[in-house]
């Protein structure tokens, strides 16, 4: 889905005045807790055909967290560092999401955010301050990023919800 100023607003409402390292680090348990007891054939059912199953939302959270993990970094590294964006239903495709095991994908996303989390808590305030510029966002800040993806996690939250209640 390509990132448009709705979406931007909605991710940036998610995320609130929470403190990104708390909200981030606890992400992945609210997940665990979500699907704990949920069959792995329902996780891998999708909604309707044009969207996403549980299974195939943790698999691109893993796999989001490592493309925030390098933007992190290269921001850090050289500030000011231009940031590539990514198809995420060509990334489902090509690394074949809806045939992952949903809780092998929990488990490499939860061992990616821990690192991400550690990563920041090392950081000095001017580091946070660092930035990239973003192919389809623009100007974005290490902070900024920490804090859209405790967005992005709460969107994807909300979905798995909907989906087990719908």
């Amino acid at each position: 889905m390509p990132d448009t100023t709705d979406y931007l607003a909605r991710i940036r409402e998610l995320a609130g005045t929470s403190d990104p390292l708390d909200a981030q680090g606890q992400a992945a348990t609210a997940i665990r807790e979500l699907i704990s007891g949920v069959a792995a054939e329902r996780l891998k059912q999708r909604p309707r055909p044009d969207k996403w199953s549980i299974a195939e939302i943790l698999a691109h959270l893993a796999e989001d967290e490592i493309a925030t993990a390098w933007r992190y970094r290269q921001m850090v590294e050289h500030s000011g560092v231009s940031l590539a964006g990514f198809d995420q239903d060509l990334w489902a495709t090509l690394g074949r999401y809806s045939e992952r095991d949903p809780q092998e994908s929990l488990g490499l996303y939860r061992l990616l955010r821990d690192a991400n989390v550690q990563f920041l808590r090392t950081l000095s305030p001017k580091e946070w301050e660092c930035f990239g510029i973003h192919a389809e966002r623009g100007r974005i800040s290490v902070r900024d990023l920490a804090t859209h993806m405790v967005g992005h996690d709460m969107n994807h939250i909300e979905q798995i919800r909907k989906i087990l209640n719908g």
